[in-house]
């Protein structure tokens, strides 16, 4: 049999998304800009990651998560609301990212849009107060004023001390509360941090700006943001490595992903679906048996011609998904069995798939079933299977 030639991923730096910022021009709609400070990036490299900046396109946040380890929400011009557009598909990119369990970082504007998202409201305007300028300077050069941190917080885990001197650029704050816990607050009372309450995964909104980089903590800020998307990546590869030995252990291995023999594909990818066209027992490139359950097909030769159907779907499942650590769980598999018309035990010939499938993926083997009796099947075979994925990123 010819194994599949996808590899497990290699150790790489994690990959965090960027959202950046949006600026039209005077030249008209086409010269329209997306903009981010170039310190973001620098900021995230010496952490340890990559940073990647992700334009407005929502149609693409699935495909962009899929590749990304963590995601950032950059800050945008002090005391100018951000575009409708951009706070739009900024929330959904929140959404997303959440639900996917991915660490999220906001900064500024990102931290108040997290905020939003998670139940607190925005404002434009700040407490009268002669004790905290929240906008000293056009650049933040040095520290401005001090926030107190919660000492059960994350954050304050993160940094080891219960007070810091921050830089401030803002002139809009996020007030109230919500599925949030306060982590920082300033003097008067603005709230300069907090914490989300994701299921799972990490989620930090800054009202300062870390990226300049002006003390220690800024910059350890950045590297906890950083490991915890790099932990990300890292279990990222468990699935297809562990999936790959267990497949060793049975003595087995995929079939290569082959073109139909008819006017249709092997698998195709809507969105985070991905469907498997209906596959036949095939073992290194022939036919493993013809035949009818309840005639000269057996139980047991059934559900092995089962379990290889199924590994020729999942073949044609890693190929269209990019590899195995993509895959977040099942939808549908789907078992035909050529039977006589006394035959009653088509769920368990397709037990021999779902069993199979238990055993390689058993933390995202689960799926809805149907197992159908049918007079004949391609190429005589006695089993075909059908099989639906959804992978990572599906709001599913």
């Amino acid at each position: 049999m010819t194994s599949s030639t996808h590899e497990c991923r290699q150790d790489r730096r994690p990959v965090i998304l960027m959202s950046p910022d949006f600026r039209l021009s005077a030249d008209g709609w086409t010269e329209r800009e997306y903009v981010v400070r170039a310190n973001y990036a620098e900021a995230i490299s010496e952490a340890g990651g990559t940073a990647l900046i992700l334009p407005y396109e929502t149609f693409d946040i699935s495909a962009a998560l899929e590749l990304a380890d963590g995601v950032m929400i950059t800050g945008s011009t002090p005391g100018l609301e951000a575009t409708q557009q951009r706070r739009d598909f900024e929330l959904e990119l929140v959404r997303r990212t959440l639900k996917a369990g991915k660490p999220l970082l906001g900064i500024c504007h990102g931290m108040q849009l997290i905020g939003e998202w998670l139940g607190g409201t925005f404002t434009t305007t700040l407490p009268e107060s002669d004790a905290v300028d929240h906008l000293p300077s056009a650049v933040p050069s040095r520290p401005a004023h001090r926030v107190t941190i919660e000492p059960t917080s994350d954050l304050a885990r993160i940094l080891g001390v219960d007070e810091m001197e921050v830089n401030s650029l803002h002139r809009h704050a996020l007030m109230g509360g919500g599925q949030f816990r306060v982590a920082a607050r300033a003097r008067d009372g603005v709230i300069e941090a907090l914490e989300g309450e994701p299921e799972g995964g990490f989620c930090l909104g800054v009202q300062w700006h870390p990226e300049y980089r002006l003390t220690e903590f800024d910059s350890a800020i950045l590297r906890n943001f950083v490991e915890r998307s790099a932990r990300r990546s890292g279990e990222g590869t468990k699935t297809p490595c562990a999936t790959r030995e267990r497949l060793a252990a049975l003595g087995v291995s995929l079939p290569e992903a082959t073109t139909p023999p008819g006017a249709f594909v092997g698998a195709i990818r809507t969105g985070d679906t991905v469907t498997v066209s209906g596959q036949v027992p095939i073992k290194d490139g022939a036919v493993l048996r013809t035949g009818h359950l309840g005639a000269d097909i057996s139980l047991e030769a059934g559900r092995e011609c089962a379990r290889w159907a199924l590994l020729n779907a999942l073949a044609q499942l890693e190929r269209a998904a990019g590899g195995f650590d993509r895959v977040k769980g099942f939808v549908r598999l789907a078992g035909y069995v050529a039977a006589t018309p006394d035959f009653t035990q088509h769920g368990a010939v397709v037990d021999g798939a779902s069993e199979l499938l238990r055993e390689l993926l058993p933390e995202s083997w689960q799926h809805v079933r149907i197992a159908i009796g049918v007079a004949s099947l391609p190429r005589g075979v006695p089993v075909e299977i059908e099989l639906t994925a959804i992978l990572c990123g599906a709001e599913a």
